[in-house]
């Protein structure tokens, strides 16, 4: 029996040392194959060539197939898939024959066979994004016998939860992006009872799979992850016996160094290489020497049972044109980082305004572990280093998202390394070229001088009202289209829906209006006429929420449920979700606090208006991890039940909410102070009258805050106030005296409507 299985072995080395000389050998057949479909191949090869060795083929690069492969029309008869999208916001257009889709399902048939043989798996269930893994999954899960289901990526995270209790899967093919929702989600995942764990899509390095196999009641081998691509398909597949990603069939793999790309690409490390593939089975795509961008490591013929197989330890980044030197971090290493500290983490990377920034969710977090990740990030990781020094980057920031905050939008196929161009060495964005975008945020900050002149301390007010849409909604507006608009999700045509009656739906009409883009605003009865004129000047479409939800009675879920409706009556139409996406309150953190902080340089009580909650959230969350000893006073109104008062009558819009917005976060306020619909009209006529600024509701309820604590405020303390949004929207209301008269006519005296500024 042993001669035999030796015999055996034997002759399946020889198989696929065969089988790898065949791919070879008939390349010239490939070649021939691939001038048949895309005629322009023969001229890149130089024509009248007939004897065809693979390192005399041109490297099939990103440049070569925008010029040839993703212009050229494409035949209806083929199936077509996207990219989800690159940093220059491009959505490629990828094409498969049915012959090429057979192809994918069979490697992967035959890969998912092997990986969960011996399991007793009999139930799957497919939970990632869109694209060819997701279309094809329930049709591979047929194949192997398993009963089968699937869930969209886009759904809450609680709905994921809900499928999987219900349907009980042994198998979860999945992203590692959504995995770590799903734990971070629940308290039990053993309660799942999930036997194997396929992962597709993101990186997932060997500590994570470690620590999901735990969280699971798993052996780490029970988890394995399948790299691919949409262009080629399937790649490869971690082996736990070898610690390594072996190659699958069909594949031939090359590593070349950055030198070969051409350009001033910096050098890669002496164990790193650019995976560069030739698939035998790909047919609707030039796949001959086919340049992925991936950065893997140690790439070398390994044993495997016996047949020598190509492999690799790791894919640690990315590389490509997009930024400085073609140059990308580590994802795969800043991962590894924060595990050592943090066995739960959910871990987003961006690169954004010269700064890179580490945002962790994690149950046991706390902020005494950011200086050592943040030292560790700098010293284990060269090209971080060298591009803090050469001041590619200023600085590397690590911030502690709080508990149950979603990242990078209100979805879970997310986990990505997030680049923006630096604006000094590149050309302009194609949304921030100079035109009325530009001109968001740096608004100015001014000392009232009057309305506090006697009180001892200074007061100075940051003019959002200034901002070309009119509020401060236009930072968090260009922060949530422009992330969005970099990740390819949305471009011109795209429908933008969100609920918004007033200044948010104001910012992104005007946003969507100069990016080309649709913006439908879902508005409900007490939208202002005046909101709704300028909107319709923005040339906005108006959906009117008749009624409010007859469960609650309120109307923001009724106008959320309409937007639900719209997106799925809109083809390709996308929701910012202005009340959780995290964009709202970082366009704070990262632009409004710092500018004021900049020029006051010390800020001992900052005045803000709660509404979203995005804006305070923002500045009290760059206040607490700058160590500033600012005190942040929230200004809510009467009738909100934002921290647990009784809801009640709110006449003006844009302060307060009927409901506890997600953003809320208590721990990061010091003082609430309550104002009333009367406040709010002497606040702004004051503000008006005494400083000849107009601005809005919020602005007079934060004027009537301050003079409420005025007793309380130590002489010469530094005040900073947030004035909202302009008064010209309010001219029907808080400076109409008609309107007062008769809305607020008992509860305004003849010196309070006349003379409150005095």
């Amino acid at each position: 029996m042993m001669i035999e299985g030796v015999y055996l072995k034997r002759l399946q080395v020889a198989a696929e040392r065969e089988a790898a000389k065949m791919l070879l050998d008939k390349l010239q057949d490939k070649v021939l194959e691939v001038i048949g479909v895309f005629p322009w191949y023969k001229g890149l090869i130089g024509g009248g060539q007939t004897n065809y060795s693979l390192q005399k083929l041109p490297l099939l690069t990103t440049e070569i197939l925008e010029t040839y492969y993703y212009t050229e029309p494409a035949d209806p008869s083929l199936a077509v898939y996207r990219t989800s999208g690159t940093s220059t916001g491009d959505r490629k257009v990828i094409l498969y024959s049915e012959e090429d889709d057979q192809h994918y399902i069979d490697i992967k048939t035959k890969l998912f066979g092997e990986l969960i043989a011996g399991s007793g798996c009999t139930r799957a269930l497919a939970d990632m994004g869109t694209g060819h893994a997701a279309n094809t999954a329930l049709t591979i899960f047929e194949r192997l016998g398993l009963e089968s289901s699937s869930i969209p990526f886009e759904l809450p995270i609680q709905q994921h939860i809900e499928q999987l209790e219900a349907f009980q899967p042994d198998l979860l093919y999945t992203m590692p992006s959504i995995l770590d929702h799903i734990v971070y989600a629940t308290d039990n995942p053993l309660a799942f009872g999930i036997r194997k764990i396929i992962l597709v899509g993101e990186i997932a390095t060997p500590e994570w799979q470690c620590n999901m196999a735990r969280l699971f009641g798993l052996e780490p081998r029970d988890i394995i992850d399948t790299y691919g691509s949409i262009e080629i398909g399937t790649i490869a597949y971690y082996s736990h016996d070898l610690g390594r990603y072996i190659l699958a069939d069909g594949i031939y793999a090359e590593g070349i160094g950055t030198e070969r790309l051409g350009g001033e690409w910096r050098p890669l490390a002496d164990d790193e290489s650019i995976l560069v593939l030739t698939s035998s089975v790909r047919k609707m795509l030039p796949a001959i020497r086919f340049v992925t961008y991936d950065v893997v490591r140690d790439f070398r013929p390994v044993m495997d049972g016996g047949v020598e197989r190509q492999s690799f330890t790791s894919i640690v980044k990315r590389v490509g044109r997009e930024l400085k030197h073609g140059e990308k971090i580590s994802l795969y290493d800043i991962e590894r980082v924060v595990y050592r500290h943090l066995e739960d983490a959910i871990i987003r990377v961006s690169v954004e305004d010269n700064a890179l920034t580490v945002y962790i969710q994690s149950k046991s977090a706390e902020n005494s572990a950011i200086p050592a990740i943040r030292e560790e990030i700098g010293e284990c990781i060269p090209e971080i280093g060298r591009m803090i020094c050469n001041h590619l980057l200023d600085a590397i920031e690590v911030i502690i998202v709080a508990a149950e905050e979603p990242l990078e939008r209100g979805q879970v196929k997310n986990k990505k390394l997030y680049y923006q161009k630096d604006k000094d060495n590149s050309r302009p964005d194609i949304y921030l070229n100079g035109g009325i975008l530009s001109a968001i945020g740096n608004t100015p900050l001014i000392k009232l001088n009057h309305l506090f002149q006697k009180s001892g301390f200074e007061v100075y007010a940051k003019m959002e009202l200034l901002n070309p849409g009119g509020s401060a909604k236009d930072r968090p507006a260009l922060r949530m289209i422009r992330e969005a608009w970099k990740e390819g999700i949305i471009g011109p045509g795209t429908s933008v829906i969100e609920s918004s009656s007033g200044n948010m739906a104001i910012s992104l009409a005007m946003i969507c209006k100069v990016l080309g883009m649709r913006f439908i605003s879902v508005v409900d009865p007490r939208t202002t006429d005046t909101n709704l004129q300028i909107l319709k000047a923005l040339d906005a479409k108006i959906d009117l929420v008749p009624g409010p939800d007859p469960e609650t009675g309120e109307f923001l879920p009724a106008r959320l449920n309409r937007v639900q409706q719209l997106l799925a009556e809109i083809p390709g139409s996308y929701w910012p979700n202005q009340y959780a996406n995290p964009h709202n309150y970082l366009s704070h953190y990262h632009t409004t606090m710092k500018e004021i902080v900049a020029e006051l340089g010390r800020v001992d009580y900052l005045f803000c208006s709660v509404s979203t909650c995005g804006t305070i959230r923002g500045l009290a969350e760059y206040a607490r991890d700058h160590g500033l000893r600012t005190q942040i006073v929230a200004v809510d109104a009467e009738g909100s039940a934002i921290f647990g008062g009784n809801k009640g009558q709110r006449r003006f819009p844009g302060l307060g909410a009927g409901i506890v917005p997600p953003f809320c976060r208590t721990g990061l306020i010091d003082r609430i102070i309550h104002v009333s619909d009367s406040d709010i009209v002497k606040g702004c006529r004051a503000l008006a009258r005494s400083e000849s600024v107009l601005a809005g509701a919020s602005s007079g309820g934060i004027i009537a805050a301050v003079k409420k604590m005025e007793p309380e405020l130590t002489p010469g303390s530094v005040c900073a106030v947030i004035l909202h949004d302009k008064g010209e929207r309010y001219l029907d209301t808080v400076y109409s005296d008609v309107w007062i008269q008769s809305q607020l006519g008992r509860e305004l005296s003849a010196e309070d409507r006349t003379d409150l500024g005095r």
